[in-house]
């Protein structure tokens, strides 16, 4: 596995790990009772995430991982609809298809 291709795996693990986190604060509006457990779980993840992410910055140029890292838009969408029941507009699947598209061809030349 080339270089890049490990630094643009790392960059897509830590925006799924960053959804994941976006998740645990959701969860932590919505959980009164367990605020400060999804709270504290939330930063945790976060914690994760900047690790794998920085890691990622030894492989590929900030500015692809940067544009990468935001398939983190398409992974909250994607997660808040699967494990909160938020809604997906039609104009959100569009949103998601196009940042896909974008991160594909600039991780692609990365």
């Amino acid at each position: 596995m080339s270089f890049s291709a490990i630094g643009v795996t790392l960059v897509v693990t830590a925006a799924l790990i960053e959804s994941v986190a976006e998740i645990f604060l959701k969860k932590s509006r919505i959980e009164l009772a367990r605020q400060w457990f999804w709270l504290a779980l939330g930063i945790a993840v976060f914690a994760v995430q900047f690790s794998v992410y920085t890691a990622a910055l030894r492989y590929i140029d900030v500015g692809a991982a940067f544009s990468i890292a935001s398939l983190s838009f398409a992974f909250v969408a994607l997660l808040s609809k699967l494990l909160l029941g938020e809604a997906v507009t039609p104009i959100k699947w569009l949103g998601i298809a196009l940042i896909v598209c974008g991160t594909s061809l600039i991780g692609a030349f990365a």
